[in-house]
């Protein structure tokens, strides 16, 4: 196959549109995976939800995704987060909850898009979780 440096990038461009429709998969499955981990930080500790408002404003979803409403419809598409509107606008959809379809990601580990998340993991994103709430109850 062959491939070609980007410029703008310094990574190769796939001269193979299979490859290219791999690459995409796999960058949508890894955003997935860490949508997956923000839930469970940011929204309830005890549940696997969160209005979408409150995921939207955290600090580090800011910097991780490039479009959150994107990335939460196509994890709706595949069943992994549910919520009921068609769409997702700050502001309007604040207080839409999104929630995990799986409650109990410590015990799917099986799941492609869970594979690495342990309990431990999970209990550390709750916590940082937590303290950012109560750092903005606290403003």
């Amino acid at each position: 196959m062959a491939a070609i440096m980007s410029p703008e990038k310094g990574s190769p461009i796939h001269a193979d549109s299979a490859s290219r429709v791999s690459d995409v998969e796999q960058r949508l499955d890894n955003e997935i995976r860490q949508l997956v981990k923000d839930i469970w930080r940011v929204g309830d500790p005890d549940k696997p939800s969160v209005p979408f408002g409150e995921l939207f404003d955290d600090e580090d979803v800011q910097q991780h995704y490039e479009g959150l409403a994107a990335t939460l419809k196509a994890a709706k598409k595949r069943g992994i987060v549910t919520y009921k509107s068609p769409i997702l606008l700050k502001g309007a959809h604040d207080k839409v909850i999104v929630n995990l379809v799986d409650t109990s990601p410590i015990h799917a580990s099986s799941s492609h898009l869970l594979a690495g998340v342990d309990k431990a993991d999970l209990d550390e994103l709750k916590e940082r979780g937590l303290d950012a709430k109560n750092n903005m109850t606290n403003m």
